[in-house]
């Protein structure tokens, strides 16, 4: 599997940064079905004690078939899991993606934890 290539340079990030609660993008239900895994936990799984805290709904097109206009658009996908509601909000949150690109993805999933009444949020994407 191709998490394991970027293994060691993950674990040696992770092992010079501290965070009180780390969780993912998750994949929507149709991507999750149609690959029957989810790749952004999968890559992350076995570095840090993930945390499901949000949903991604369904749009109308994956963001890999978008163009960079149609990304900067996209609207907000993501909606918290009652989990959110029993994490202290002095902690400090890690958001994991695998790919950034226009940052849209981050910032919608950054947008749910501001709204929820945290400040102290990071993001770690493993490609730029």
């Amino acid at each position: 599997m191709l998490a394991r290539l970027f293994y060691q340079d993950i674990k040696r990030w992770s092992l010079k940064h501290s965070f009180d609660v780390v969780t993912y993008i998750p994949a929507s239900p149709s991507h999750l079905q149609a690959r029957g895994f989810d790749p952004v936990y999968e890559l992350y799984k076995d570095i840090f004690n993930l945390k499901k805290l949000l949903v991604k709904a369904d749009a109308d097109k994956p963001q890999a078939q978008k163009n960079r206009l149609e990304r900067l658009q996209t609207p907000q996908t993501f909606y918290p899991l009652p989990e959110l509601e029993q994490i202290q909000r002095n902690q400090s949150i890690l958001i994991l993606d695998d790919i950034y690109t226009t940052g849209r993805t981050l910032m919608h999933s950054h947008d749910i934890f501001l709204r929820a009444g945290f400040s102290d949020i990071s993001t770690f994407s493993l490609s730029r």
